[in-house]
């Protein structure tokens, strides 16, 4: 495997992901290249890593179909970013331009993430840096939000997370969750550009009344057979159980009221914490109809539905893949099939076997 620490604190791998690392989990055999595998440990963090050591993984595929991965890495001794001085520590996300904005070609790759000082007081940044070199170089873009920090989860404290990039009507939208709103202890909100430089006054996505509800981690899917846009998010104010948003205008979510996310099976098994969703085609069908897919932290099944996310329709498959703190999901293709690929990185709370891990399997529908 090789490692670039281009944007210094939050690590990208880029590889072909079939690494076996030994760890204090049990990973399955090193997988035969191109089928498919569940748990494959593509990193063990070292030893003297501090705090969760992992989390937060993230990736993307370039056109000749290698893969990028990226997560939240706790080093000792984190290095600085180059813009700060602090570090670019956490919630890094991924993004491929599928057309030109800014003078960048289509192609290029974002990377977003948020930059903090090691003690977590003096202010954040969520940072934005492009690559248009297949990941092999960084440069720096813009500041998208500041707060005041402390960077931590108590209330009261101006602090921001969780970037999440989509292109819209000729737009880079940037989703987030924002601490620094006195009105709320947390909200989802969102910025646009339309250079990669200047950003909008934010827009509120999940802003509830009551102060402590803490809706956090904002992702968001094209439905694209409906050409609506589906947000999910974990609603901690419900004992983070996972809610969901459906709008045919992603920078107007504010106007629709979530839902829960809650299985059809007969236990009406609900969906807790760091959601991940996405949408593809039913790979079942050929009238352009898909399935739409989230991941949460509280189980290594997947809740799937139709296009038209009624909440009646939410069926839990299991994917033999291990649940982690915010797993991702993303549809990519491995000899021009398409496949399911997951990024794990660790869980909170969970000190010992914090590794990084993925797994490829068929589309679930």
């Amino acid at each position: 495997m090789k490692f670039s620490q281009a944007i210094k604190s939050v690590v990208l791998a880029v590889s072909v992901l079939s690494a076996s690392v030994t760890a204090c989990v049990t990973a399955n055999p090193t997988p035969t290249a191109f089928t498919d595998f569940n748990n494959n440990i593509v990193f063990y963090p070292q030893s003297n890593a501090v705090l969760w050591k992992t989390l937060y993984a993230r990736t993307l595929q370039l056109p000749d179909e290698s893969l990028l991965m990226t997560w939240e890495n706790y080093p000792a001794e984190p290095p600085l970013d180059t813009q700060n001085g602090w570090g670019m520590r956490f919630q890094p996300f991924l993004y491929t331009l599928p057309q030109a904005i800014g003078g960048y070609a289509a192609g290029s790759i974002l990377a977003a993430g948020v930059s903090a000082p090691y003690s977590l007081v003096g202010g954040v940044y969520i940072e934005l840096y492009i690559s248009t070199d297949g990941a092999l170089t960084w440069s720096f873009l813009s500041h998208i939000a500041y707060a005041a920090g402390p960077e931590d989860i108590t209330n009261g404290h101006s602090a921001l997370w969780e970037p999440f990039l989509m292109m819209y009507n000729g737009q880079i939208v940037c989703y987030y969750s924002d601490q620094s709103d006195p009105l709320h202890a947390q909200k989802l909100a969102h910025k646009t550009t339309s250079d990669l430089l200047t950003w909008s006054t934010a827009v509120n996505d999940v802003a509830y009344s009551t102060y402590g509800a803490r809706p956090g981690m904002t992702t968001v899917a094209h439905i694209e057979s409906t050409n609506k846009y589906i947000l999910t998010y974990e609603y901690c104010g419900n004992s983070c159980q996972v809610f969901y948003k459906v709008s045919a205008n992603p920078l107007n979510f504010n106007a629709v009221a979530g839902v829960g996310l809650t299985g059809n099976n007969t236990a009406a098994t609900k969906a807790y914490g760091s959601p991940y969703v996405i949408w593809t085609e039913n790979p079942n069908k050929s009238d352009g109809s898909g399935v739409i897919i989230v991941s949460a932290s509280s189980s290594e099944y997947l809740w799937i539905n139709e296009d038209s996310a009624d909440t009646a329709g939410w069926k839990l498959v299991n994917v033999g893949q291990w649940s982690a703190y915010s797993r991702s999901l993303r549809i990519i293709t491995r000899n021009g099939a398409k496949k399911l690929l997951f990024g794990n990185g660790g869980n909170i709370g969970d000190l010992v076997c914090n590794s990084v891990a993925n797994g490829v399997i068929e589309v679930p529908y």
